[in-house]
């Protein structure tokens, strides 16, 4: 099928687009890629998402909780200071409320990207922070070795 033009044989039926967080965004949507060239500029949001970016958000949460204990075990052991100002200020309430809050922050940020998976940022963004989060991983492992 090709990739249809803005010419519409009729006009646009709906008085107002559908919103970015409606009932077919969890339950009940049709549409996995916007069909029209012109299209591709204005309205971003679909209501299906793919299997792989299902896996790209879900590897970032590991990710990211694997992140969080290597740094507490890191932290524990002595070698490292929380750098990020903010994680540390959660670090010094204790353990959980640090844990809970580097979840929560994550994992509400996978979801602005996950709704906003048609921008050309988190296209690019999603795959760099993975490998991003495999570095840091990577080198908080070597610290944790020596």
């Amino acid at each position: 099928m090709t990739e249809l033009t803005c010419d519409r044989m009729l006009p646009d039926r709906r008085k107002c687009p559908t919103p970015v967080v409606s009932r077919y965004t969890f339950f009940g949507g049709r549409r996995k890629t916007i069909r029209r060239v012109c299209d591709k500029k204005t309205c971003i949001f679909v209501d299906i998402y793919s299997t792989r970016l299902l896996i790209a958000v879900l590897a970032l949460l590991v990710l990211s909780c694997i992140d969080a204990f290597l740094t507490l075990s890191l932290i524990e052991k002595g070698s490292v200071i929380e750098a990020n100002p903010v994680m540390a200020f959660f670090l010094n309430r204790g353990v959980y409320p640090f844990s809970v809050i580097k979840y929560t922050i994550t994992a509400i940020a996978l979801i602005i990207l996950c709704v906003c998976k048609n921008v050309n940022i988190t296209r690019i963004g999603l795959p760099v922070a993975i490998k991003i989060y495999l570095a840091v991983i990577i080198y908080e492992i070597y610290l944790y070795m020596i």
